[in-house]
């Protein structure tokens, strides 16, 4: 069982850097440049420079100061204006081979250079600074009445490190505070930098307090690659249950809400639907028959794992929404759930934005805190 990252850093700095050599090829070419190959080599070492600053901001962010800082977040604009960059600029240095296409994929190409950097910049800017807080009215059917409207904050996807602080943290639980949530859940993923999780214990013990029903938490994968142990030891000290695999019931004027919580799934190919099965059953074991339950998983595809056990509504995260989508739609996934609502009335699955990232670029898809508000019918 895969308990790490499943891709190799060195192949991603390597890829990321032919992308530059690629695009000052392109640039080279496309405006006529005797020498394109040196075109090509400069946007290598620029990629490679930029691949360099933001794997050491990532290490050195605490210390960076506002310079480091513009550093660390520009060289994450520059390695995403590349990428954006790269098809088109093939393609247009491709047509300007013909002459009657010359002169316009020449104009085509300034353009789109520009309009992929000024993305670049915005995205880990001001595309990536707002937080929304999101309110979501959730029919239950059979909710009892001690529950009507009852609220839930969710938030997913912290990533407590370089780009997203203790203070941020802070900032949120204190929005679901003053949202009138009775309980706060953490779907995954809190921490990057293990050094942050004395400061994230912290706040999670003084803020639990704000919560009439305190705050649950469900393991991420990156808890795997930073330090479970660790983070396991903060949320003891904070006080924070931890829901892995199991259950916990919510009693209000004798009446119960069910909440139960799963692991980080890490089987592939046909074994992942019988792992994230066997992991729902063991969640689930216990409660009673037609109870209203609501269910957090990290990785969306348990969405479906919450329909199969009757849960009223599944919280996931893990997708960041792709980070990247036109008029609040995903560009690209990979991914069978990617961001919002999905389901119908009395099973409905939700895939979080999140409220951080490990990687600095929002475009179209803002991080969000979300509010859940019970209703029964």
């Amino acid at each position: 069982m895969n308990h790490g990252p499943t891709f190799s850093f060195t192949f991603l700095i390597l890829a990321v850097t032919l992308v530059g050599f690629l695009n000052g090829c392109c640039i080279g070419l496309l405006f006529r440049q005797k020498r394109w190959y040196l075109w090509g080599l400069g946007g290598a070492v620029l990629l490679f420079a930029s691949e360099e600053a933001y794997s050491w901001y990532r290490l050195a962010y605490i210390d960076a100061g506002r310079i480091g800082t513009g550093l660390g977040y520009g060289s994450c604009a520059v390695i995403i204006a590349a990428i954006a960059a790269l098809i088109p600029l093939a393609v247009l240095t491709a047509l300007s081979f013909s002459r009657r296409c010359y002169r316009g994929a020449r104009r085509a190409g300034i353009f789109w250079l520009c309009a992929a950097v000024i993305a670049g910049l915005y995205g880990v800017s001001f595309g990536n600074a707002p937080e929304e807080v999101h309110k979501v009215q959730v029919t239950v059917p059979g909710l009892p009445a001690a529950f009507e409207g009852y609220r839930i904050a969710q938030i997913s996807d912290t990533h407590i490190g370089p780009y997203y602080s203790c203070d941020d943290l802070d900032a949120a639980l204190g929005e679901a505070s003053v949202a009138g949530a009775s309980l706060t859940v953490i779907t995954g993923d809190l921490i990057d930098d293990l050094r942050q999780m004395p400061d994230a214990a912290r706040i999670l013990k003084s803020r639990k307090r704000d919560f009439r029903d305190g705050v649950l938490y469900i393991w991420g994968n990156h808890e795997y690659y930073r330090g479970r142990d660790a983070v396991r030891q903060g949320l003891d000290a904070a006080g924070i249950p931890l829901l892995e695999n199991a259950h916990t019931a919510i009693s209000h004027d004798g009446s119960a809400l069910y909440v139960a919580g799963v692991d980080y799934p890490w089987a592939r190919g046909e074994e992942a639907a019988a792992e994230r099965k066997s992991m729902a059953d063991e969640a689930f074991a216990g409660i009673p028959a037609g109870a209203v339950t609501v269910f957090l998983a990290h990785h969306s595809d348990f969405i479906d794992e919450g329909r199969d056990h009757g849960a009223v509504l599944t919280l996931t995260g893990h997708t960041h929404g792709m980070q990247f989508g036109i008029a609040d739609r995903p560009v690209f996934t990979r991914f069978k759930y990617t961001r919002g609502m999905y389901g119908g009335e009395g099973q409905l699955g939700y895939v979080s934005r999140g409220d951080g990232g490990w990687f600095p670029f929002r475009l179209g898809c803002r991080r969000e805190l979300v509010i859940f508000e019970l209703h029964g019918r």
